[in-house]
């Protein structure tokens, strides 16, 4: 492995859940001739296109090697205003495609057309019959080979850098801390002052709900803690962290199982990079994630990358090193993914294969790991209101409404039920988009930790009108 911590600098323009609208928009690259697009108004829907818009072509060669069957990547779009007009903004949530990249709205029907289902000589032959116009063709193959160029497509050009990036990235020794200086302060010490805020607040909070202050060697056996952004939850996060005693005994080792918010075609990914913090490292228990590996096959390491840019493990590496100080620790960085698949064909994480296998490698590597070891989850709960595409108006009811179904998730966690979590959750169709759906079905099977506290539950609500909610929950 590499000694050198730094990977090349990257652009930075992820939108965190809860974080701002339109952040993403930053270091746009636009095709010549078009103007930067403002910022988009949140919940903006894309505008109906009336007829089908040939985008302007390219001058140039078409290369040889366009794919056969076009297929658009999964990317997140947004809708932007540019000098009147309006453009559609694709972002590569696994950062391949490098900086995210504006077209003409009108060019919406067009990528619809790129599911992989229809050849590319077929969809040229279409565009002939829809306009009317044979050069349509040709610019229908250069418009496939700009969107392939910027490694927007799947294809073997878009497969090849994938595995390059990959490659390179495993070999890293270190994970930069990739929103140090967007999301909380780069330095050590005005961080140490906001956090310092955050426990403070915490603490204030414990002694008015009459709840006993941990006991100096206290390490519980599993944590929640949010994901949210830490100048939104930050005295969440720290009230779960509250739960660790000021001088636990011995070294520590935290199974962080953090939401893998771009993990769309695996339930999990390793890593065994130590996380940078501007406390300095928080190193990785290579061993524990060698063992955990060597059980999981190939599959271990095969979206690693999503690690690179993801925040839910990130953030809760700020708050151990402020609490723990200059106490030794290791974590053992996990990112798993969503249910949504399982959901919609009526299936339950029992049902699955990988997660079974998972959750059987972890029980296994944890009863045999030495030393103490701490479970925590960074989950978020529900996602409501019009920047998460609800319509209506997010009134007081509705709010009640949803912290009454959260609660009701939220009890059956406490009671360790993995199940009763997941049920909860699945009978409404995951109607209000609850961000921690696998890491914490994944701590309550591979730990069954029985009853728990629910420590803390908060709404936070946007300028915009949209809310999200989190909690702390221990058990000891």
């Amino acid at each position: 492995m590499t000694l050198d911590p730094k990977p090349p600098e990257r652009p930075k323009g992820v939108v965190l859940p809860g974080g701002t609208p339109g952040s993403a928009l930053r270091g746009i690259v636009l095709p010549p001739g078009a103007d930067a697009p403002a910022e988009p108004e949140p919940g903006t829907p894309p505008a109906a296109a009336p007829r089908l818009v040939v985008p302007p072509g390219a001058a140039g060669e078409i290369p040889d090697d366009l794919p056969e069957y076009p297929s658009l990547r999964p990317l997140e779009m947004q809708v932007a205003r540019a000098n009147g007009r309006e453009v559609l903004v694709l972002s590569d949530p696994l950062g391949v495609s490098p900086q995210p990249v504006a077209i003409s709205l009108e060019a919406l029907p067009m990528l619809q057309l790129f599911d992989g289902s229809t050849p590319l000589n077929d969809l040229c032959a279409m565009m002939v019959r829809e306009t009317g116009d044979l050069r349509s063709s040709t610019i229908l193959r250069q418009f496939v080979a700009q969107l392939d160029g910027l490694l927007l497509l799947e294809s073997e050009r878009f497969r090849k850098t994938l595995d390059e990036l990959r490659r390179g990235y495993h070999a890293l020794e270190f994970r930069q801390a990739a929103h140090a200086g967007l999301s909380y302060p780069d330095a050590a010490e005005p961080l140490a002052k906001e956090l310092d805020r955050h426990f403070a607040k915490a603490e204030r909070w414990r002694e008015e709900a009459g709840e006993a202050a941990a006991r100096d060697g206290a390490v519980p056996r599993a944590l929640v803690a949010p994901h949210i952004d830490v100048r939104r939850g930050g005295p969440t996060f720290a009230r779960a962290y509250l739960e660790l005693g000021a001088s636990p005994e011995g070294p520590l080792r935290f199974v962080i199982l953090g939401t893998g918010h771009q993990l769309v075609e695996a339930y999990y990914a390793l890593t065994r990079k130590h996380f940078e913090t501007p406390f300095g490292p928080a190193r990785c228990d290579t061993e524990f994630v060698d063992a955990l590996a060597a059980r999981l096959g190939d599959a271990a390491y095969e979206h690693e990358l999503i690690h690179r840019d993801e925040h839910s493990i990130e953030f809760q590496a700020l708050y151990l090193k402020r609490r723990l100080g200059d106490r030794p620790f290791t974590i053992v960085p996990i990112l798993f993914g969503g249910f949504h698949a399982l959901v919609e064909a009526g299936r339950t994480p029992r049902d699955e294969p990988a997660i079974e296998r998972f959750i059987a490698a972890l029980r296994e590597v944890s009863a045999q790991a030495r030393g103490a070891t701490c479970f925590v989850a960074g989950v978020d709960l529900s996602h409501v209101g019009a920047r998460f595409g609800d319509g209506g108006t997010l009134d007081d009811a509705r709010l009640k409404e949803v912290e009454a179904f959260d609660r009701q998730a939220l009890e059956a966690a406490r009671r360790g039920d993995a199940d009763g979590w997941f049920q909860a959750i699945a009978e409404t169709g995951d109607a209000t988009r609850v961000c921690g759906f696998g890491p914490l079905y994944a701590l309550l099977r591979a730990l069954e930790p029985g009853e728990g506290r629910l420590l803390r539950y908060e709404q936070s609500l946007e300028a915009s009108g949209s809310m999200v909610s989190f909690a702390a929950l221990a058990w000891s």
